[in-house]
């Protein structure tokens, strides 16, 4: 656990949220905090092979966990953008106790105006 959270817990609430399985990549724990590369399972069919990656992570503000979750988009391997972004990821908070009973709330499209995520460039590169 890391400051209170339970990762393993706080994922599954995420997979339930999504109604899809989330793939831990990696997790790096420090006292109060983490952050781990998540993914969800690699594209399957043919017409929209879609997939996503993304950063689950917690940290503290103002003495408060803030657990966050920023999600790419991929097609066929490639990121998917808004139009005119030159990156975008989806933004979910967690609220509420930090042993994955908490609720996941949708905060939307969010440009990555400063390349914050710009290595997120294909799915399933490591």
């Amino acid at each position: 656990m890391s400051g209170g959270a339970d990762v393993p817990a706080l994922v599954a609430s995420l997979g339930r949220y999504l109604g899809q399985e989330v793939a831990v990549v990696d997790l790096d724990v420090a006292d109060d905090a983490f952050s781990c590369r998540i993914r969800s399972r690699p594209p399957s069919g043919t017409a929209f092979r879609t997939a996503w990656e993304g950063v689950l992570g917690m940290q503290h503000f103002a003495g408060e966990p803030d657990v966050s979750a920023y999600l790419f988009l991929f097609s066929h391997g490639e990121r998917v953008r808004l139009a005119g972004h030159r990156g975008s990821y989806l933004v979910l908070v967690h609220q509420g106790p930090l042993d994955g009973t908490g609720t996941w709330r949708n905060e939307g499209w969010i440009e990555d105006g400063f390349g914050e995520f710009d290595a997120y460039e294909r799915y399933g590169e490591d």
